[in-house]
């Protein structure tokens, strides 16, 4: 954006030249590249970059261009992203608050593991009898059904629905199971990294306190 000298020139001297009462005065470049200087903005300009001149030819004021659609969705999507990270970190560090508030040493997290999956354990001992109740059951009515086959009589409506409910009862019963068992390895997970954040809070904790003492120090 280049202003030739004696153009330069010209438009200074008419700075200079405008009376107190001519007011402000207003510079901006075009598209093209084109240099104006007017006492007011022509709507065609209005969107453009400019600068506010007073009567002594100094920029009082800079106003930006306006922005374009894409240059708007843009900054529009990066405070989302922004909102987004603020969440996830305050959500961090409320997380970090409640671990440390929790377990003082690493052998109360540690303990606090054991307990849960203690009760995991006793869960899955408890469906284990469940189940072998169940299939005893179940073996008892498959017995059941054979006399009455044996002897060419039909199976009693009875017993036939109760064979198929104790057959869904154990099935739900192993799916619980196994669910349990995949249980025990989200709470082992869940704890490795609850013990990992919990040691490098603890560590940065001490560091922070160790420079504070020094800073008190001195």
């Amino acid at each position: 954006m280049r202003v030739s000298g004696w153009v330069s020139l010209v438009v200074l001297g008419l700075v200079v030249a405008l009376p107190v009462s001519a007011g402000k005065l207003y510079k901006w470049v075009d598209e093209k590249g084109n240099v104006h200087y007017s006492d007011c903005v022509p709507p065609e300009a209005a969107k453009l970059a400019r600068e506010e001149k007073n009567q002594d030819g100094v920029t009082v004021k800079e106003v930006a261009r306006a922005k374009t659609e894409e240059e708007l969705a843009a900054e529009a999507a990066q405070r989302v992203k922004d909102e987004e990270a603020r969440k996830i970190a305050e959500a961090q560090a409320q997380a970090d608050r409640a671990l440390m508030l929790s377990y003082t040493t690493e052998d109360d997290l540690l303990r606090a593991r054991e307990q849960e999956l203690g009760v995991i354990e006793a869960n899955m001992a408890t469906a284990k009898l469940t189940i072998a109740s169940q299939e005893k059951n179940l073996s008892d009515l498959l017995a059941h059904a054979a006399d009455f086959e044996r002897n060419k009589k039909p199976v009693p409506q009875a017993v036939t629905d109760s064979i198929a409910h104790v057959r869904a009862q154990i099935e739900a019963q192993q799916k619980t199971l196994k669910e349990r068992e995949g249980s025990k390895d989200t709470v082992h997970n869940e704890y490795e990294a609850k013990l990992l954040r919990w040691r490098e809070l603890s560590a940065k904790n001490a560091k922070d306190a160790a420079a504070a003492a020094a800073a008190a120090d001195k």
